[in-house]
């Protein structure tokens, strides 16, 4: 395997974005969670905010709205949520959770304790992930890479 240096920073965090998704679907499969691991936050929010637009999910999550579209037609087809018209604006559709959807968000809540204790544990062998995850996260929106670099 190749070793990247500090400007293949986002490739290493893609990395390690893959390798949760990968081992959290193992952990999902395993407990009965249909939920797509990375539509886990999406569904939370739909279930807190619900029934809601993709617009006022793009602002909660911070999120591309073209990101949110396509992860909206597999909830969909699950079953764990469901769409329908604004009754004030029939050009907006609102996305609320189902009866298995708020199911399946309990089970996932269920696991909240296990990923915390495996992530705490691999934060001793690894350092703060989480926190120096999320600085790094702050400092680039205050000062992007581009103001940062000179050419």
């Amino acid at each position: 395997m190749i070793e990247l240096d500090r400007t293949f920073l986002g490739r290493l965090s893609e990395q390690l974005s893959e390798l949760i998704e990968q081992q959290s679907a193992e952990v999902f499969k395993r407990a009965g969670i249909v939920i797509p691991v990375k539509s886990s936050s999406l569904l939370g929010a739909i279930a807190t905010l619900g029934p809601v637009s993709v617009a006022d999910l793009v602002r909660a999550l911070d999120r591309s709205h073209q990101l949110i579209q396509q992860k909206i037609p597999k909830l969909l087809a699950l079953d764990l949520v469901s769409r329908r018209s604004d009754p004030n604006d029939l050009r907006i559709n609102l996305i609320e959770i189902t009866d298995r959807g708020r199911e399946q968000l309990a089970l996932l809540d269920g696991l909240t304790p296990e990923f915390e204790r495996a992530y705490a544990e691999m934060e001793q062998e690894a350092g703060p992930v989480f926190d120096t995850v999320a600085r790094a996260i702050r400092s680039l929106k205050a000062r992007s890479l581009n103001d940062r670099i000179i050419v």
